[in-house]
């Protein structure tokens, strides 16, 4: 039986790394939980970067998984939002989050964000297309 038609009896909860690997891109690393049964997601991630002034984005993410099967494959796809965590005027934070993995609780797939940098001080960021990794962790 293929992994992704298994049911678990847990909730499913993953540290998403969403990086190109080159020098100086930004990296997000995301803590993304969804309960057994449900399509809400909620999380936490911090968005780095090593540029002056350095990039130091703490967000609290919420949304939905959806599932799509099309032409024989399957994509699960992550749409959510953030909020400066903890808030406060002036916080750097990822505003959207778009992640589509291939497969089912898939371990790879792409993701695009959208963040504020200095808390609206600048024009929102705009990242689009990056690799994403998952390492999926077991959770009552």
């Amino acid at each position: 039986m293929p992994e992704s038609d298994i049911e678990f009896p847990f909730n499913h909860t993953g540290e998403f790394t969403i990086t190109t690997g080159l020098a100086g891109a930004p990296t997000l690393r995301a803590m993304l939980s969804v309960p057994r049964n449900s399509s809400t997601v909620t999380g936490h991630g911090l968005l780095t970067q090593a540029i002056n002034p350095p990039l130091h984005a703490n967000t609290a993410f919420h949304g939905l998984v959806t599932q799509e099967v099309f032409g024989g494959q399957s994509h699960q796809m992550y749409s959510l939002q953030g909020v400066p965590s903890p808030p406060h005027t002036g916080a750097s934070y990822v505003t959207q989050l778009a992640i589509t993995l291939e497969g089912i609780w898939g371990k790879t797939g792409k993701a695009s964000y959208s963040y504020l940098h200095g808390g609206g001080h600048g024009p929102i960021q705009h990242v689009q297309n990056v690799p994403v990794k998952v390492r999926w962790l077991l959770g009552e």
